[in-house]
């Protein structure tokens, strides 16, 4: 019955960071359309939450990436921040990070887990 319950949880958490993406692509921040500059940032963002969740967990997948961009949205709109709503939006930590976490959600699992693996290889 623990496979079930985990194949719910992977499934709920790669629809969240689904509309997380579809989001963010509406305001022009599509993980596959960024300028070179913008991506650059994005990749050192995603190397850190990479990092981040490696260490805590050891694990990167739909389920860690999902509660991850939760708790980033949580803590940033306690602390008054709120989504981009349209194109032209400043760079602000926040929507990078999310951004990344997007990027490493689309990359996989296998993409991510290697350590050394760069995740844009995978686009």
């Amino acid at each position: 019955m623990g496979w079930l319950l985990n194949a719910w949880h992977e499934s709920a958490a790669k629809r969240e960071l689904s509309a997380l993406a579809d989001r963010l692509s509406r305001v022009g921040l599509a993980v596959g359309g960024l300028a070179p500059g913008l991506l650059a940032s994005v990749d050192q963002h995603a190397a850190a939450v990479r990092d981040i969740l490696t260490l805590s967990g050891g694990r990167v997948s739909a389920v860690e990436l999902a509660g991850y961009a939760r708790g980033i949205q949580d803590a940033a709109t306690e602390a008054g921040w709120h989504p981009p709503l349209r194109d032209g939006w400043d760079s602000d930590w926040v929507t990078l990070r999310l951004v990344a976490v997007c990027l490493l959600a689309a990359a996989g699992t296998v993409a991510v887990t290697g350590g050394d693996v760069d995740p844009l290889l995978f686009f």
